[in-house]
């Protein structure tokens, strides 16, 4: 039942590469309709922008449709939810981003596609952080087979440091006015 829960670990055959700002855990969607995986299974994986197939070690690979990225980022904003508020269930956001990505017989819902816009209910804040969705390929430890592509949120590189200097700006430009008053 989707969606799935990831849980990133070290691999068998030596240290982890997995990136600092990855969760303990966290909930995604398959990518591949064709390809699976085994829940509990310890894989290689990579961070793309692109669905890899064949072991990632050639040119065989996919783009990830902007829609599936906008139906993953609603998702962990929370915005997926039917007309009475109740979270949709997982397996219709599943059949969404294969729909999304282009698989026949799989197509976006009405609902959700009213939440990724363009719609007269479309929100912006709904699909926030849709352009830092990316796609984790899942690759076999011993074979480099193939397994299956979920879908990630990375950070936004520099977003808190930005914020930060900005703030600090604020804090600065409001003190001096305050100062230069009181003179």
């Amino acid at each position: 039942m989707a969606p799935y829960i990831v849980t990133p670990d070290t691999v068998e055959s030596g240290p982890s590469d997995i990136p600092d700002w990855m969760p303990a855990q966290f909930s995604t969607f398959c990518v591949e309709i064709t390809q699976h995986f085994n829940p509990g299974t310890k894989y290689k994986a990579t961070i793309n922008d692109d669905i890899r197939y064949l072991g990632g070690t050639n040119t065989d690979t996919e783009a990830l449709k902007e829609s599936v990225k906008k139906i993953y980022a609603a998702y962990l904003n929370g915005a997926l939810v039917d007309g009475v508020g109740d979270d949709i269930d997982g397996n219709i956001v599943q059949r969404s981003v294969w729909g999304a990505q282009g698989y026949s017989g799989y197509s976006i819902t009405a609902e959700i596609g009213d939440i990724i816009g363009p719609s007269t209910s479309f929100d912006p804040d709904d699909i926030a952080g849709w352009n830092d969705v990316k796609v984790l390929n899942l690759w076999g430890i011993s074979d480099n087979a193939d397994n299956q592509s979920q879908l990630v949120m990375t950070p936004v590189p520099g977003a808190g440091i930005l914020g930060a200097i900005g703030l600090g700006l604020a804090s600065w430009r409001l003190r001096r006015r305050k100062v230069t008053v009181e003179s």
